[in-house]
């Protein structure tokens, strides 16, 4: 009967973080289709080790680690396909300049891992604590790169 709480508690929780996890996949691929295809793989990935994890209630943490490593697992082997997506990237780019305000615009502008700690923090509140699990970091690795982000992201307004 506990594998089938589990199993429940994790379905809630993919259920309910489709959009987010599909955000933090689209950061390291920059392809929708791969994205999906990652996601995917994490999930049965993670609900093979889903016996593994010992506190439920950090299933997001945990999840969310699995996720990007399986993403640059998934870069590593496909890394000549990526580079030529970065065509389909300026067409999303130039929908995303019609659509939506210009910040998104600018943490693409990012490098991958001040976006996505941009993004965790920002749009998705994770504290800095919680931010530095997720990414394997130290406290102040995440407060120096949020504060280099931010400082690159005050000087692509000015210039604007």
């Amino acid at each position: 009967m506990l594998k089938r709480v589990r199993e429940k508690i994790f379905e809630e929780y993919i259920k309910g973080n489709k959009e987010k996890l599909y955000k933090i996949s689209y950061i390291y691929l920059k392809n929708k289709d791969d994205a999906m295809d990652v996601i995917h793989e994490s999930i049965v990935k993670a609900y093979r080790k889903l016996d593994n994890i010992k506190d439920l209630s950090n299933i997001d943490k945990w999840f969310i680690r699995l996720l990007i490593n399986t993403s640059i697992d998934y870069i590593r082997k496909n890394s000549k396909m990526i580079l030529m997506e970065d065509k389909d990237m300026e067409v999303l780019i130039n929908k995303s300049k019609e659509q939506e305000d210009g910040f998104s615009l600018l943490i693409e502008n990012l490098n991958e891992e001040l976006r996505l700690i941009i993004i965790l923090k920002y749009f998705h509140g994770y504290k800095i604590s919680e931010i530095s699990e997720i990414l394997t970091l130290k406290e102040s690795q995440v407060k120096n790169k949020i504060h280099k982000a931010l400082n690159l992201l005050r000087k692509e307004i000015e210039e604007e």
